[in-house]
């Protein structure tokens, strides 16, 4: 609808601005999600430091960066420049996201999931309001601005019910300090990463303009509907997985292996309907799309090996390796890079679809073949690919016997 509105040109300005501010957004989250859930849950009584520090640490890393792009707006005033601003303010509240991880280690997270699916509704409605009354391209900005607020604020309400407490003081300020030299790892791999999944739009609209990158964003718009799911996966296994570790259980490995064996099943299916849906793309977002809907046929497929990258992520969490991460996507953002600039002068959007595909693959499933200090990764997800037919199986019984 809001695509529709826009028109492809409108579209990709607001795309390309949301693809830029989401690089220092990851920066400003400083890796720190599975960190934060597994310390709270090994913390015991230290939660309430455990908070206190980690949010220091991102507020203070979230502030430089948010005067960092004050003096470049200011300087440069690109096209668009409200847009960039508008966007941008979302750094000084996005340090609140540290609550989530709260209530996924205390697993209430489906209460944040609920306030999620609440900012959306509220960003729905505002939007449909705006084009009703033929708002102008900056109040969709604004829009995003109220989901995460609407989010964050519902959030901290169940973490206040729940009896979550922070414990501000100079002592939890200064060890913030340490968790930002632990925290560089997997800051390096979440950087690589935002731009793995955004550098595509942010190149088609410098190389093809902002029309066709308006054509290409319609796209992985749909294709990332999907997107929420291994998160909430992850959310689901990640708590028991790092207890099992740390009781050293047998139950372990084959707990991952079932993780693993689920993420491929649910991604799998996932992608074929998108891939299946790709004709549809010209009735959600009108007939100046077309074109989008062919990129949206190659594009639904990343989200396998997008999927098996969260899971060997999580996995890597656990047993705090995430260091290994980072050769990973580093590789993957060179070859994004590499077909972005030979790809997309040619074939546009499908080029950059085409780019995201192979350096996904890549990243989340050669890189563990290839790679040293992968062995057990590739073990893991060949097992786990072996034990899908059974896994689908079990699920399929479960069904039946709660239809029964």
């Amino acid at each position: 609808m809001l695509a529709r509105y826009l028109g492809a040109d409108g579209y990709g300005k607001l795309s390309v601005a949301m693809s830029a501010i989401a690089v220092l957004l990851c920066i400003g989250e400083l890796g720190l999600a599975r960190y934060t859930v597994r310390q709270l849950i090994a913390g015991g009584r230290n939660t309430e430091d455990t908070l206190a520090s980690t949010l220091s640490a991102r507020w203070l890393i979230s502030i430089i960066l948010f005067a960092f792009l004050t003096v470049v707006l200011l300087t440069t005033h690109p096209q668009g420049e409200i847009l960039f601003w508008i966007y941008g303010i979302q750094l000084l509240s996005n340090p609140s996201t540290e609550l989530i991880a709260w209530l996924e280690a205390k697993n209430q997270f489906h209460r944040a999931a609920a306030a999620q699916f609440a900012g959306f509704i509220a960003s729905a409605l505002f939007i449909v309001g705006g084009i009703h009354f033929k708002a102008p391209i900056y109040f969709f900005a604004i829009t995003y601005a109220i989901e995460g607020w609407t989010f964050l604020g519902l959030s901290a309400l169940w973490f206040r019910r729940k009896g979550g407490r922070i414990a501000w003081s100079l002592e939890n300020l200064k060890k913030s300090i340490p968790i930002l030299r632990q925290s560089w790892p997997e800051l390096a791999t979440q950087l690589a990463l935002i731009l793995l999944l955004r550098i595509d739009a942010i190149m088609t609209a410098w190389i093809r303009g902002d029309t066709e990158a308006g054509l290409y964003s319609a796209a992985v718009r749909i294709s990332e509907v999907v997107y929420f799911v291994p998160t909430i996966l992850a959310s689901l296994y990640l708590p028991k997985l790092v207890l099992l570790y740390r009781d050293k259980s047998p139950a372990y490995l084959p707990g991952m292996r079932d993780y693993f064996s689920v993420t491929l099943i649910v991604s799998t299916a996932l992608a074929c309907l998108l891939a299946l849906a790709s004709p549809l793309v010209t009735w959600v977002f009108g007939p100046g799309f077309e074109k989008s809907a062919p990129i949206l046929a190659i594009h639904a497929w990343s989200f396998i090996p997008y999927s098996i990258g969260v899971a060997r992520t999580q996995y890597l969490t656990v047993e705090n390796r995430l260091a290994v991460n980072i050769q990973a996507v580093g590789l993957a953002l060179l070859i994004n890079l590499g077909l972005n600039a030979w790809l997309i002068p040619i074939y546009g959007g499908l080029g950059a679809a085409w780019a995201t595909l192979a350096s996904y693959t890549a990243a989340w499933v050669l890189s563990s073949l290839i790679l040293p200090g992968t062995a057990d990764i590739s073990q893991l997800l060949l097992s786990a690919l072996q034990d899908t037919p059974r896994a689908l199986g079990r699920g399929v019984q479960k069904i039946r016997q709660a239809a029964s």
